[in-house]
């Protein structure tokens, strides 16, 4: 007589279970924003920042064109965010085609609003090298500005370093972009991105 095997319906149950758990691991160190994931801490030469908010831009309220998450040293007050001793990272992940000729118009356009003359006079090499780095994205691709302090701004494409451009007041200016507290690019997108910062 063949004896009958030991129950095993618990074996399923604890299996997901154990997904359940992975999986929860998992979200809690990551955070999605219009089905871009972004992560909650990351590292720059060893220092770790935390992610201090995400946003998105959108395009006459009709197309979201990307997301973006920032990154910080642990209690950064608002007023340093910008600060030359301040390492920081811009994440933006794009949800359309986009040429580089379009984003490096649209990013001079807002250094031309947000700049004097006086103050563009002196970065003007630094922001044409930076944008002589630029490539033409397309759905999925990301870009990332990492500004390290004694080295500075460091431009990847998903993943892969393209250059560095050197400057505190370089990097201020060019963050500024998303960052500066008069005239960002989008007003709720630069309280969402500093959405954890005091």
């Amino acid at each position: 007589m063949t004896r009958p095997r030991p129950a095993r319906q618990w074996i399923a149950p604890a299996l997901l279970a154990l997904a359940g758990l992975t999986t929860g691991s998992a979200l809690a160190q990551t955070v999605e924003t219009h089905g871009a994931t972004f992560a909650e801490t990351v590292r720059i030469d060893d220092r770790p920042l935390q992610l201090s908010g995400t946003g998105t831009v959108r395009y006459r309220l009709v197309f979201t064109v990307y997301a973006a998450a920032l990154h910080l040293p642990p209690q950064t007050p608002a007023e340093a965010v910008l600060a030359a001793d301040t390492p920081r990272r811009l994440t933006i992940e794009y949800f359309h085609d986009i040429s580089a000729e379009d984003i490096i118009r649209a990013a001079n356009t807002k250094l031309a609003e947000q700049l004097t003359d006086a103050e563009r006079e002196p970065l003007g090499s630094s922001i044409e090298q930076f944008h002589d780095l630029f490539r033409p994205v397309s759905e999925g691709d990301r870009y990332r500005m990492d500004y390290q302090p004694e080295k500075g701004t460091t431009l990847y494409f998903n993943g892969e370093p393209l250059g560095t451009v050197p400057g505190g007041d370089f990097a201020a200016a060019y963050f500024g972009i998303w960052l500066d507290a008069e005239a960002p690019l989008s007003a709720s997108l630069r309280r969402d991105l500093l959405a954890r910062v005091d």
